[in-house]
């Protein structure tokens, strides 16, 4: 005698199969939903502008290198230091250059801060050195920023 399966039984796997599959893609869809736009960063090729935050950058990160927080160095120190520097060679091209002035001192003192950070992680013997060069970098960067007529040129010119 032959048995007869109900076509129900045999239909209901794939049924299963197709709902549990289009209920996956409808999950994919909300997420794809849900994703964040942000607006890009405002861009500027103000010379005064890098200098400020490069400024502001130094004096909050410099104490990682005095301290001789070795294990920080790269993270809290050098990634943002080039992340600044690298913004601000992008941004203030060479055609800008005059507007730059005085205030490429403070990219400056950011490039000695960054050489002086990775002597002290090496613990090389031109330490000594590279730490005066950053200190006097610093301080023609505070001049620039405390006398912003003195060699600094309006960019909207």
């Amino acid at each position: 005698m032959i048995t007869s399966t109900p076509k129900f039984l045999i239909l209901a796997p794939f049924i299963l199969t197709l709902a549990s599959i289009s209920g996956c893609n409808q999950q994919d869809q909300n997420k794809a939903d849900k994703v964040e736009i942000k607006a890009a960063p405002t861009l500027t090729n103000d010379a005064t502008t890098y200098a400020h935050k490069a400024w502001e950058l130094i004096n909050q990160i410099d104490s990682v290198v005095y301290t001789k927080k070795i294990d920080q160095i790269d993270e809290e120190v050098r990634k943002p230091l080039r992340q600044l520097s690298t913004d601000w060679r992008i941004n203030v091209k060479m055609t800008d250059s005059v507007t730059e002035g005085k205030y490429a001192l403070c990219r400056k003192a950011l490039t000695s801060l960054d050489t002086w950070a990775r002597e002290t992680k090496e613990n090389s013997a031109t330490v000594t050195q590279k730490q005066a060069d950053y200190e006097r970098d610093k301080s023609q960067c505070k001049d620039a920023i405390a006398n912003p007529t003195l060699g600094n040129t309006d960019p909207k010119r």
